[in-house]
């Protein structure tokens, strides 16, 4: 049995209680070393952790699938929540762990904490991730429909391509007011980490961390 469970924004505390427990019991534990740092308090101490980077995701995911086929009870984790920007980590569970139907427990995303903090309601709004593989430009184009329709836009950049400094110039060259709000959020919930900025789309021009996010408000200005 796989389980695929997200872990939360960064503050341990805010991971789901059933996520708290299948890590206390847990036969395999597995992620990257990031993710898994957050959680390890919660660990089961005889578990098998297996830790992965972008490199050797594949071949670890693998061990996982293993694991799993010789009855262990594996958990992978998955940074907030894995409906929030987790697909194609998921896509590694099915294609390499060989296990077609992990069982899924939701997190806490940090474009949940985002919108929590800057009242943004999510039937209001559209979630959208550049942080993936392939080309992301008909999602710059979906970005820009959805701002000229008066939504709002919780945005996880792309490391560092088109981060937000990137994102609101693109916007402005396509018609979005200069003056339109944005908020950066970094290292949401992680204890002395956390940052926010209150910004237009004129003047978020500062380097943001990798670990950044963004909302997008096209109904307010910043004063």
């Amino acid at each position: 049995m796989i389980y695929a469970v997200g872990i939360g924004p960064g503050d341990p505390d805010m991971m789901p209680y059933k996520t708290v427990k299948l890590l206390n019991s847990a036969d395999v534990i597995a992620g990257f070393e990031t993710v898994l740092n957050i959680a390890r308090s919660h660990f089961n101490p005889s578990a098998e952790v297996i830790s992965m980077g972008y490199k050797d995701q594949p071949q670890q995911m693998e061990v996982v699938g293993e694991r799993s086929r010789d009855d262990k009870v594996c958990v992978v984790c998955f940074m907030g929540d894995v409906n929030f920007s987790g697909y194609e980590y998921l896509e590694r569970i099915h294609n390499h762990s060989q296990e077609p139907n992990p069982t899924i427990i939701p997190g806490i995303s940090s474009a949940q904490m985002a919108a929590s903090r800057t009242l943004t309601a999510f039937e209001t709004a559209v979630f959208l991730t550049f942080h993936k593989r392939g080309d992301i430009t008909e999602d710059k184009e979906f970005l820009v429909q959805i701002l000229k329709q008066g939504k709002s836009a919780i945005v996880i950049p792309l490391p560092w391509d088109f981060m937000p400094a990137e994102i609101s110039q693109f916007l402005i060259e396509r018609g979005i007011p200069k003056e339109t709000k944005v908020d950066v959020f970094e290292y949401l919930t992680w204890e002395e980490k956390e940052k926010s900025y209150a910004r237009t789309l004129e003047t978020c021009v500062e380097k943001f961390s990798d670990v950044s996010l963004m909302v997008v408000s096209p109904n307010k200005t910043q004063s």
